[in-house]
């Protein structure tokens, strides 16, 4: 016996789930700490991300194995909970789900048309993408079966969804999380994290009554069809969002409809189980259509955080606007008005004055309240978004402090 399993199995036999639970978590964030701080640091070529970094990947993975073998060790039951659907059966469906996930990409992908991949697709890079994407894949499921068969005991809720956000922030860096302009921040929660935190939630659910490879059958496809294929949907990210959280959450709905008998199995294995699938659903179906809402508006309104203090004491920084589309025949001077600055920055600022043009054509001059000088530069018509027509304070305040203390981290 080593030094190390004389020294932790008894801690093992006294609290393994908490053990095993730590212990997978470490294994994670050394794995994230190896893929994104170390290598990078130290090795500039392609060796790093794409063959060196995964190693931390497939530690982690050793890692959450040794967990589930030392929880099985120590008594405390790691495979699927008994219940009335056979274990081939649940990896049938689980497989099928996966499936049907890929199928909606390439649904969007006649629609709107294919693009090549940006992976290379030789023999030599088809291996090294199964094994970049391969580690980060088992890693991931191998700890998901870990963390929720160590929370038996409290909120089947609570466990996945605290699973499902931690092993999503797991797949970015911190400065993904901390970028500027509205817009990026938008395209990053909703065309990137909350597609793979709703993946993660229906895998975490299969997790449940399948385990590993149910988990993997989930998530699996859908990776092997982004690194693998050499074609891949060309729609714009707000679809593709969409498409990825609508496959997850319909995924949810027939899973809920063939284990809905089944929810005695979740207590049995020591969870509170209460109508887990019909909430995933409706979060996964919200955040969809707040992703579009944010994007694109609904009936010509957008709502939109605000991150400066430039029109204080009317609008304060943190504050949620709505805006609605208007003609710009109507705009009058003292409006509160939202235009696009650039393709990537939208400003809310207070009409000022309305003039001619050098060339003969409509411009409007806007000022913050708060500012001393006017707009460095004349807007046109169709740089107008809308009125300002109401807002709710302070609830902004989360997502920019956020950006902010991600912001000091890196």
């Amino acid at each position: 016996m080593t030094a190390f399993a004389r020294i932790v199995r008894p801690r093992v036999a006294q609290r393994p789930r908490l053990v095993a639970a730590s212990t997978t978590v470490l294994g994670l964030l050394f794995a994230y700490w190896w893929s994104r701080d170390f290598v990078p640091a130290r090795i500039y070529s392609l060796w790093g991300p794409y063959f060196v970094a995964p190693l931390g990947w497939l530690a982690a993975a050793g890692v959450a194995f040794w967990a589930l073998r030392e929880m099985r060790r120590a008594g405390v039951a790691t495979e699927p909970a008994e219940h009335a659907i056979e274990a081939r059966t649940v990896l049938l469906i689980a497989g099928l789900v996966g499936a049907f996930v890929v199928a909606l990409q390439l649904v969007v992908g006649m629609f709107a048309g294919f693009g090549y991949s940006p992976y290379a697709h030789s023999p030599r890079w088809l291996a090294t993408n199964l094994l970049f994407a391969g580690s980060i894949l088992l890693a991931t499921e191998t700890a998901r079966v870990v963390l929720l068969r160590a929370g038996k005991g409290l909120s089947i809720t609570l466990a996945l969804v605290a699973t499902t956000l931690g092993l999503a922030a797991l797949q970015f860096g911190l400065q993904q999380f901390g970028q500027d302009g509205m817009k990026q921040q938008v395209q990053f929660w909703g065309g990137s994290f909350v597609p793979l935190a709703a993946l993660g939630l229906l895998a975490g659910f299969f997790a449940i009554y399948g385990g590993v490879r149910a988990a993997l059958l989930i998530t699996a496809p859908l990776a092997a069809f982004t690194y693998f294929s050499p074609v891949l949907p060309a729609a714009d990210w707000p679809i593709l969002a969409l498409a990825g959280v609508g496959g997850p959450a319909l995924g949810l709905w027939i899973a809920e409809s063939m284990f809905e008998e089944d929810a005695p199995a979740a207590e049995a294995a020591g969870h509170r189980f209460f109508s887990l699938p019909s909430v995933s659903w409706v979060v996964t179906a919200v955040l969809g259509l707040a992703i579009f809402w944010f994007t694109f508006g609904f009936f010509g309104y957008l709502p939109a955080f605000v991150p400066s203090e430039s029109m204080q004491p009317a609008i304060s920084r943190g504050d949620l606007v709505l805006t609605k589309s208007v003609d710009p025949d109507q705009v009058k001077v003292g409006d509160i008005v939202m235009y696009k600055l650039s393709a990537q920055q939208r400003v809310l600022h207070r009409v000022v004055a309305i003039r001619k043009g050098e060339d003969g054509g409509r411009e409007f001059i806007f000022k913050g309240d708060n500012n001393n000088a006017e707009d460095l530069l004349p807007v046109r018509d169709k740089q107008l978004v809308g009125r300002f027509i109401g807002g709710v304070p302070k609830v902004g305040w989360v997502p920019l402090k956020f950006q902010t203390l991600l912001g000091g981290l890196r």
